[in-house]
C-alpha cells in the first residue's frame, strides 16, 4: 500500500475504498488499525507529559469555541440562522454560506489585529502572541 501511494500506481481513494470494504480478517486493515492505535497512544502520552502541548491544544480549542460562539450569537441570516426545513440541500447551502461569512469575519479580524499589534511592537511595546489572537466576547465590540 505504501509503495502504491509513493509510486502513484494506485489512487488514494481506491486504497481507502478497499480498506473500508475489507473484512475484519484483512491483515492490512488490522495492521493499519493497530498502527493508528499506537500513534494515538503516543500522542496521548505526549499530551499528558508536555505542558506546552497542552497549552497549544487549549489555545486552539478556545479559538474554535470563540468562533462557534461568534457564529451562534452574531452571524445569522434567513430565519435568523435557524434551519427550519428538512431539505438537505438547503441546510448544506445555509451552512456553507455561514461558514463563508464566518471565514470573512475571521480574516477581517486577523488583518485588523495585525494593523494594531505591528505598530505597537515596532514602537517597542511588548505584546504577547496570545493577546493578538483573541476574539471579542460580544457582537457589539465591547
Amino acid at each position: 500500500m505504501a509503495a502504491s501511494l509513493k509510486n502513484r500506481t494506485a489512487p488514494p481513494n481506491a486504497i481507502v475504498q478497499r480498506l473500508a470494504n475489507s473484512s475484519s480478517s484483512d491483515r492490512l486493515a488490522a495492521a493499519l488499525t493497530a498502527l493508528g492505535r499506537v500513534v494515538k497512544t503516543i500522542y496521548i502520552l505526549r499530551y499528558l507529559s508536555d505542558p506546552e502541548l497542552r497549552q497549544r491544544v487549549q489555545l486552539h480549542l478556545n479559538r474554535g469555541e470563540a468562533r462557534h460562539e461568534l457564529v451562534g450569537r452574531c452571524l445569522f441570516f434567513a430565519n435568523r440562522g435557524e434551519f427550519r426545513s428538512g431539505d438537505t440541500e438547503e441546510i448544506l447551502n445555509k451552512a456553507s454560506y455561514l461558514s463563508l461569512l464566518s471565514n470573512a469575519v475571521l480574516v477581517w479580524n486577523t488583518l485588523r489585529i495585525a494593523e494594531i499589534v505591528e505598530p505597537l511592537r515596532a514602537a517597542g511595546h511588548e505584546t504577547a502572541d496570545q493577546d493578538s489572537h483573541g476574539y471579542r466576547r460580544s457582537c457589539t465590540g465591547k
